[in-house]
């Protein structure tokens, strides 16, 4: 859209039978700073005090260009984005956290975008075309064409101002996973499904450079269907389940609690994978079910309830004989964790957040394990959002947004900021191509 408006005849292609890749089935969550929202809410919020939070998180391993840009232009993507029809409901985080996740519903964000693509004069729209290779100038290094698959037919679309790679990252591809994360190729599969890493492949076969893939990692919270069973279909897209962040619990496969449970989903991914077949479950009570949400996919546990990834019963005892843990000790578990919660106290882990007793039956536990969601790591690029070679030279006519495009989120993830980059990046990266010259 924004090369569009920019005056560039754009042809957007999409490799699956649905637009949106991961952005469709995410939570649908945004990180801004200085918004409406938080004004009518009375947030107190700076871009210093979201620059420290960016790179906190990132562990200081973030590209500072990249971070900074973003700190510029988030709140004029913020904008457009409620130009075209998408509304924000602010997210309030407890204390000390600034609250700055913005709550759009699962999909929602990508589902108004589209419409508005499908209706703008200066945009064509094919699915189920696949890039597959990038071909440059053999005079000037340009990037002038991309070989596409239109079904099951092989045709060279040429190119007059650039291509703009936004093919998101590898979750669904088990060779670059054996590659860059070796310890994730048997993690629960997530993420758009055609998420395969065409644009880095393609990208790299250019001679791109890469930044962030080394820090690719899981996030605790993988559902798993009628475990024990945990056969799935390569196509098969499970839920996220987020209880641990609430009021949950998690045991390992012996019945006992490993860990403080309100932490990260990515700070969770290791300590969740040594536990024994890195499998966990989140026990809790009709407390939090009842406080379902159905826009956000991280949090609908009726809907996980309904699919089979979330079992039902009316103990505690009767939840654990469901999926082969010892009855007695789970028991004890729940006893004791209850007792510490009432008193206020975890004496086995200090958690302090969202410290409740689970004593509302009935009681309910979902199995999970370490998901790979995404990659956030790809391509390296500059501060115009161009593909640049191992020796920071930009590959004249290629550009990159979104999962893609590594080096904002460094060694970490700063939760809710993906969409929002995405949309912030996307947005120049479009201006940028539609504004370069052959």
């Amino acid at each position: 859209m924004a090369a569009a408006d920019a005056g560039a005849r754009v042809l957007l292609l999409e490799k699956s039978s649905q637009p949106g890749g991961s952005s469709a089935i995410a939570g649908g969550a945004f990180a801004f700073s200085g918004t409406d929202e938080q004004k009518e809410a009375g947030v107190e919020d700076s871009i210093d005090s979201f620059r420290q939070a960016l790179l906190s998180s990132g562990k200081q391993k973030n590209n500072r260009d990249l971070v900074e840009l973003f700190l510029e232009k988030q709140l004029a993507a913020y904008s457009f984005l409620k130009s075209q029809g998408i509304r924000f409901e602010l997210f309030k985080t407890p204390p000390p956290e600034t609250p700055r996740v913005h709550l759009t519903g699962t999909g929602r964000a990508v589902t108004k975008l589209h419409m508005q693509v499908q209706a703008h004069p200066g945009i064509e729209f094919f699915s189920k075309s696949a890039g597959g290779r990038l071909v440059r100038s053999v005079e000037s290094g340009r990037v002038e064409a991309c070989l596409v698959m239109f079904g099951d037919r092989e045709m060279e679309v040429q190119v007059r101002r650039g291509v703009v790679l936004a093919t998101g990252g590898f979750s669904r591809s088990r060779e670059l996973l054996g590659i860059y994360a070796p310890e994730l190729t048997t993690a629960v599969k997530h993420g758009g499904v055609a998420n395969t890493g065409d644009g880095l492949i393609m990208a790299c076969d250019l001679g791109a450079g890469q930044a962030d893939l080394g820090y690719v990692a899981g996030s605790f919270g993988g559902a798993i269907r009628n475990y024990p069973d945990v056969a799935s279909k390569s196509d098969e897209i499970p839920p996220l389940i987020f209880a641990f962040q609430d009021t949950a619990i998690m045991v390992n496969k012996n019945g006992r609690r490993f860990v403080d449970e309100a932490q990260s989903y990515k700070a969770l991914g290791s300590i969740g994978m040594a536990q024994p077949d890195g499998v966990a479950f989140q026990i809790f009570d009709d407390t939090l079910m009842s406080a379902s949400l159905g826009d956000t996919s991280v949090n609908n546990y009726q809907e996980a309830l309904l699919g089979g990834y979330i079992r039902e019963a009316d103990t505690i005892g009767e939840l654990a004989e469901m999926v082969g843990i010892d009855p007695a000790v789970l028991e004890e578990t729940v006893r004791v964790y209850n007792a510490d919660a009432i008193a206020g106290k975890d004496r086995a882990f200090g958690r302090t957040r969202r410290l409740k007793p689970i004593d509302n039956p009935p009681y309910f536990l979902a199995a999970t394990a370490n998901a790979i969601t995404s990659t956030y790591g790809g391509v390296a690029v500059d501060g115009a959002l161009a593909v640049v070679d191992w020796f920071g030279m930009p590959i004249e006519g290629l550009y990159a947004a979104g999962e893609v495009a590594g080096g904002f989120h460094g060694a970490g993830y700063f939760s809710a900021s993906s969409l929002s980059s995405s949309a912030t990046f996307g947005l120049e990266a479009g201006r940028n191509a539609a504004l370069s010259a052959a």
